[in-house]
């Protein structure tokens, strides 16, 4: 992620999929759509919303083994407060 301008918010991104708030939390929280949390925010990165979509379009949304490691932390990138 180079632009911040491709940052969304969890209300941005619900609006987006015509679902609500609160399954876009929901789905942040298991790994469904990967995330930023940025203090006490989240954020999401369009194109990581777009790919989400479109693993979940074709039958491979990852599991919550796959997104978090034993202590529950995100794995996928090793760095504190990326989600994916």
């Amino acid at each position: 992620m180079s632009r911040l301008d491709e940052l969304m918010t969890a209300d941005e991104v619900a609006e987006l999929l015509h679902i609500l708030r609160s399954t876009v939390s929901d789905y942040a929280r298991r790994g469904v759509l990967p995330s930023v949390k940025l203090g006490r925010h989240r954020r999401f990165v369009r194109s990581d919303v777009a790919d989400a979509i479109e693993r979940l379009r074709l039958g491979r949304a990852p599991t919550r083994s796959q997104t978090t490691n034993e202590r529950g932390d995100a794995s996928a990138s090793g760095r504190p407060g990326v989600h994916r």
